[in-house]
């Protein structure tokens, strides 16, 4: 390529650099943008590429599109008052809704929902409601496709199988180097290579001076039992997010991304092998699934909870012979590894099969592991069932979001003209927070730009 001139170059085309680059086009036409990503268009990329491309790792996802400032959205609001960064999050809802969003908007009855969050307060789990529209995973790539050739309408250059390696810095940031050597020249620079991207931003951070501080990891299963078991939480809220102290050694575990009627998929990461969830909008599994899931945070002297949980994910996948490890819950509390023969045993029949039966005890940490076993024993007052033999769980589920890029509010390093969004950069968690953080980068990219 040589060299290629720009106004802004995005790294990363998933739900951050989307709404980035929409939002710069639509403020400013004519502006020059380049939006790079090393994974493929939506056309040309494979189920199997989950990572990376047009649309990131949410585009094969069941969709669950979160619209209530807690949980992953509170890592923004060092930034921005509650009232403001609501006001983002509704313009991204609405702008989905433009591109072809038109599910139902969930919990169906607030008032119905408090009930239940009592009846949890009470057994000490605390239940955190919150506004979603769940689009599903058959749903999704097509609103994705839909945004992808808006951009390309406005002229937005995307460059699809194409890996950024480093930026250009100089007294400013200038632009980025590729792969092949080649430069891409802007005048401002938006990171957002998301959660598989986060390793190579910490790279990218150290080399240039970039603070960053380690954030915490969840570390867990992915959990598949009976629909029927989570059914009057699905059919209110769509999903049920459980918080739950543990006895033992008083940490947090929650469960998160839960996929009623869904069914588990895996996620490759350069290494390793994870395990996640989803759900169509009408092809119902009997089943359903959810990722359960510890909190660890690391101290001096070893800080670094990404290594440590890719750690964790490689010892998993090493002992799963490249593939998730499956277990039923009742081989787990019996320190006992599965075989396929007590698998299938088992009531409830696994929608993912390329596993490996075995101890998941023998790749996670003791702690988690105890605090795994206290969390569902907890969540089965509330949830009859999900502490029972047929149960099944699947490791390892690893959610790596564990890096803060120091920022200005604007999102802006101290490298002038570099800025940051999405989860890749530790200041989102989610779809709608990577889209909002998009356009925040966006408009102190815009600020800029006069």
């Amino acid at each position: 390529m040589g060299e290629a001139n720009f106004d802004i170059a995005i790294v990363g085309a998933g739900p951050a650099g989307l709404f980035a680059a929409l939002e710069l086009v639509s403020k400013k036409p004519g502006l020059k943008v380049a939006l790079i990503d090393k994974g493929a268009s939506i056309k040309n990329r494979q189920k199997s590429e989950v990572m990376c491309g047009i649309g990131g790792s949410g585009t094969w996802s069941d969709g669950k599109l979160h619209f209530s400032p807690v949980l992953s959205h509170e890592k923004i609001l060092d930034f921005f008052p509650v009232s403001e960064y609501q006001k983002i999050m509704d313009s991204v809802e609405q702008t989905f809704l433009d591109f072809g969003v038109d599910a139902e908007v969930y919990p169906k009855n607030w008032e119905k929902v408090q009930e239940l969050v009592e009846e949890c307060k009470r057994k000490n789990i605390h239940l955190v409601p919150r506004k979603l529209r769940h689009v599903g995973s058959d749903k999704l790539p097509k609103v994705i496709e839909n945004f992808e050739n808006f951009l390309r309408e406005k002229n937005v250059k995307i460059l699809e199988k194409t890996e950024v390696t480093d930026i250009i810095d100089g007294k400013k940031c200038s632009g980025v180097i590729l792969s092949d050597g080649s430069k891409i020249l802007a005048k401002s620079v938006i990171l957002a290579p998301g959660r598989i991207g986060t390793k190579w931003l910490q790279d990218v951070a150290r080399k240039h001076g970039i603070a960053f501080e380690f954030e915490t990891v969840e570390i867990g299963v992915r959990v598949e039992f009976p629909a029927e078991i989570m059914k009057r939480f699905a059919e209110l809220m769509y999903e049920a997010i459980f918080v739950i102290q543990t006895p033992s050694y008083d940490d947090f575990v929650r469960t998160f991304c839960p996929c009623p009627n869904g069914m588990v998929s895996t996620e490759q990461y350069d290494g390793f092998v994870c395990v996640n969830g989803h759900s169509n909008s009408s092809h119902l599994s009997e089943n359903s699934n959810f990722a359960f899931v510890s909190k660890v945070r690391l101290t001096e002297p070893v800080e670094n909870t990404t290594a440590y949980a890719r750690s964790i994910a490689q010892l998993a996948t090493t002992i799963g012979g490249g593939k998730p490890i499956i277990q039923r819950l009742t081989d787990f509390k019996k320190h006992r590894r599965s075989t396929w023969e007590r698998i299938n045993k088992c009531l409830t029949k696994p929608t993912l099969t390329d596993v490996t039966p075995g101890d998941i005890a023998m790749a996670l940490p003791a702690r988690v592991v105890q605090n795994l076993r206290e969390g569902l024993e907890a969540l089965d007052k509330v949830m009859p069932g999900i502490d029972s033999d047929n149960t099944l769980l699947y490791a390892p589920e690893v959610k790596l979001r564990s890096s803060k890029i120091q920022t200005s509010k604007s999102l802006e390093t101290k490298i002038e003209n570099l800025f940051v969004a999405g989860d890749g950069a530790g200041v989102s968690g989610n779809i709608v927070g990577a889209a909002a953080t998009g356009i925040i980068a966006a408009r102190g990219v815009l600020e800029k730009v006069g």
